[in-house]
């Protein structure tokens, strides 16, 4: 049995990076796998009680400029220094965290490996998104300051310019990890053109829960409406995450259908005034949990993925296919390695509103392809997606790791 020590900011369901981390400690769990928790301390994390869980205040700053950052972050090396005399993991596995002071400590304490879930650890502005909210092409490097993202002067103009030092640093602390866990091939190439090493990347697709299709049929016969038709998104209120791009593209759609937008953020209020144009065709609920959500993915024709920046991966494609569903989904980033065009859905151009709004159209059109589609979508996700494979993966990098150490 390996016990595995977890380190990670946000510890509750908030998005599908979190919703990963979940899956894969009762995956680890039902392998007879000991799961630690670490977690920032935050009065809006959420325990369970299922497994050793310790917050740790100081874990994750966010904003590393501010003064007493290195201070805060000694602190918390003591404290997370008992938890690992307390437990002697085998092995460390770091999510989605910035705090480069504790993964160098972490590094020389112990066996790690890093799964990257978003773009913060080789861009100064978290998204790879250019001031023109157009796609950054470019590695960090002096781009960065030609194309606007950050200033080339002494003092700092924005946080963007204060954390760049930090960035920096959590990159070349990052340089000397072992093994980092990659969900797409887009992926594998942002890191390399950053200065990445071959030898440093494990290829680790997601993977979502699987029902059985017997129980999956029944579930979605359940639920399923023919004459809803609703055409369904699933994820954060934020520009990167394009559901306005899915509100746009309203303005288009000629098909009797329905958009529901389930989400939450701090674009939440700006969505809900963008849609307030289309009361009949359009529904935002504020935030479901997973069993409501699955309810609305039954419910759905087609789900739509409509990101505008480079997806690492989007778990909702897989939930999408777990539950028999098509996506309609940007032609960008991670989600060319799963959709597959007109046999598990169809690509758009990236936001490009009416090409969307052709794309439904063309599905609502006709609903046994729909259904066809949802089945081939169902079976790929079996497939190529599934616990087992990824758990044989996962612990194979668990291995690797702790040889490499």
């Amino acid at each position: 049995m390996k016990t595995i020590l977890h380190i990670c900011d946000w510890y509750r369901p908030i998005g599908g990076a979190e919703k990963l981390l979940f899956d894969t400690l009762k995956l680890l769990e039902k392998a007879n796998c000991a799961n630690i928790i670490v977690f920032n301390d935050h009065p809006d994390q959420e325990t369970s009680g299922q497994r050793p869980e310790h917050a740790i205040k100081g874990l994750e700053l966010f904003s590393y400029h501010y003064p007493g950052s290195r201070l805060l972050a000694k602190r918390a090396i003591k404290e997370l220094n008992k938890i690992i005399e307390k437990y002697s993991p085998d092995i460390c596995h770091i999510h989605n965290f910035q705090n480069s002071f504790i993964t160098e400590y972490l590094l020389e304490t112990l066996p790690c490996v890093r799964s990257i879930h978003d773009p913060r650890l080789y861009c100064f502005t978290n998204w790879k998104l250019l001031p023109d909210k157009s796609t950054c092409p470019y590695p960090i490097g002096k781009n960065c300051i030609s194309q606007g993202c950050i200033s080339s002067g002494l003092l700092p103009k924005n946080n963007y310019d204060r954390n760049a030092p930090w960035v920096l640093r959590n990159l070349k602390v990052h340089k000397r990890m072992r093994t980092l866990i990659l969900e797409s091939r887009m992926q594998i190439e942002c890191l390399l053109e950053n200065g990445f090493s071959p030898e440093q990347i494990a290829w680790l697709p997601n993977f979502t829960p699987i029902r059985s299709e017997k129980d999956v049929k029944h579930f979605v016969s359940n639920h399923f409406k023919p004459d809803e038709r609703i055409i369904l998104f699933v994820g954060r209120a934020s520009y990167e995450k394009g559901a306005h791009v899915l509100i746009d593209a309203c303005k288009y759609i000629k098909s009797d259908c329905k958009i529901v937008i389930i989400t939450a953020g701090t674009l939440l209020e700006e969505l809900k005034l963008a849609a307030s144009a289309y009361p009949d065709r359009i529904k935002i609920i504020p935030g479901l949990s997973y069993n409501e959500t699955r309810k609305y993915y039954a419910r759905s024709s087609v789900i739509v993925v409509p990101s505008v920046w480079l997806e690492n991966f989007c778990l909702v494609g897989l939930e999408a296919y777990a539950n028999m569903k098509p996506v309609i989904g940007s032609r960008i980033g991670g989600i060319k390695d799963w959709l597959k065009d007109n046999k598990t859905g169809w690509f758009f151009e990236p936001g490009n509103a009416r090409d969307l709004a052709a794309r439904i159209d063309h599905a609502m059109a006709d609903p046994e392809k729909l259904k066809r589609m949802g089945q081939a979508a169902y079976n790929q996700v079996c497939k190529y997606y599934n616990e087992k494979l990824y758990l044989t993966r996962l612990l194979a990098i668990y291995a690797k790791g702790i040889d490499k150490f």
